[in-house]
């Protein structure tokens, strides 16, 4: 019986070799490869590495990360003329852009907009993108007081991805960051998504086999990249941990109401929906497969949007809402989700183009009348 076992095993390891050496040869698959960028920090818990280049690439999609010399993604600042405006564009991992170019990102798209309107004769516009895959509010407060004197901004556009940034201020303070990879990823313990990147990071047959039964999954409706916070936060009934995130984000936003305050910058909070709230198709495939006995009357899918704007308020903070704009998008491409990676939660480069437009039409008008002395 043993002896039999072991000629098994032997006979499937032995095929999966074949298998993974007619990939390499006839049929090489995109391997991911999600490299570190990220230095541990004392105040911000971690910080990207300067001068860092590389090439992440996924089972959807491959983008450069090219991290200049002060730290942050694209150009860097250049030397403020009199009449230059300069907007920084704070945030997590869809202010960075992740899964999509730089160019693509959209800080950039929105710099573009802004700098086409422009009369020559009138101010040049700068957006610094300072997004940081991983951060919340509290982080980007903190890199706010660092970055503010060195750049002196007339405006800051904050990205605040309602999916993570209350569970990701819930476990931040002023010497806890980010857990190091994009989304904010806890870090210890078994992890079977890191087991999964180890695998598809070096096996050919690996990476094709995961493709096709996540592309199987997905057009079943069986599969969604969905976070359980990235439900839990719709709830009616709202769970202990996401008052606590609620909680720990109105200390985040006073914060940073203070930050801007002293640096005297004004600061525009554009709060970016979930896939599932844009998309009807989406939400009602989660309704029907989340699993839990709960009704439609159970959840209130605009809730987080609600309480944004009941903060921001107190703490005198200006926001827009991208959620209707992006919804009339998405229904204008004909798919509810046009806007995102089918597996991953964030945009696409067609998503980060149509919030550009969002934020850019808000941006201008503030920007009127600002700028160096």
């Amino acid at each position: 019986m043993g002896c039999t076992l072991l000629l098994a095993c032997g006979a499937f390891l032995a095929a999966l070799a074949a298998a993974e050496l007619g990939f390499r040869w006839l049929s090489p698959q995109a391997l991911l490869h999600d490299p570190d960028a990220f230095l541990p920090d004392p105040e911000l818990g971690a910080r990207m590495k300067p001068g860092f280049t590389d090439r992440v690439v996924t089972t959807e999609f491959s983008s450069t990360w090219s991290i200049n010399a002060d730290g942050y993604r694209g150009p860097r600042a250049g030397e403020r003329g009199p009449v230059s405006r300069r907007v920084l564009a704070l945030g997590d991992s869809f202010t960075f852009g992740y899964g999509v170019e730089e160019g693509q990102a959209w800080p950039r798209v929105m710099e573009r907009l802004l700098r086409d309107g422009d009369d020559p004769r009138h101010p040049q516009i700068e957006v610094l993108n300072l997004g940081v895959g991983g951060y919340g509010t509290w982080q980007e407060a903190l890199w706010l007081e660092e970055m503010a004197p060195r750049t002196r901004p007339d405006l800051v556009v904050v990205g605040f991805y309602v999916g993570n940034d209350p569970s990701d201020n819930a476990r931040a303070t002023a010497q806890a960051g980010p857990a190091g990879a994009p989304g904010g990823a806890e870090p210890g313990g078994f992890d079977t998504e890191r087991v999964k990147r180890w695998l598809g990071s070096r096996l050919h047959v690996y990476a094709f086999v995961s493709t096709r039964a996540d592309e199987l999954l997905v057009r079943l409706g069986l599969r969604q990249l969905v976070y359980p916070f990235e439900m839990e936060i719709l709830r009616a009934q709202e769970p202990a941990e996401v008052s606590e995130g609620w909680r720990r984000t109105q200390q985040a936003f006073t914060r940073l109401a203070a930050a801007a305050r002293h640096a005297g910058v004004p600061v525009l909070m554009a709060i970016i929906p979930m896939k599932h709230q844009v998309s009807d198709a989406v939400w009602m495939r989660l309704l029907e497969h989340y699993g839990d006995g709960s009704r439609p009357a159970d959840w209130e899918r605009e809730r987080p949007q609600r309480l944004l704007s009941y903060m921001l308020g107190a703490e005198g903070l200006e926001s827009i809402d991208l959620l209707e704009g992006l919804r009339r998008e998405a229904r204008a491409a004909g798919d509810g989700s046009a806007l995102y990676w089918p597996r991953d939660q964030h945009w696409n480069a067609r998503g980060h183009e149509a919030a550009a437009r969002l934020i850019a039409d808000r941006v201008g008008p503030m920007l009127r009348g600002s700028g160096s002395e």
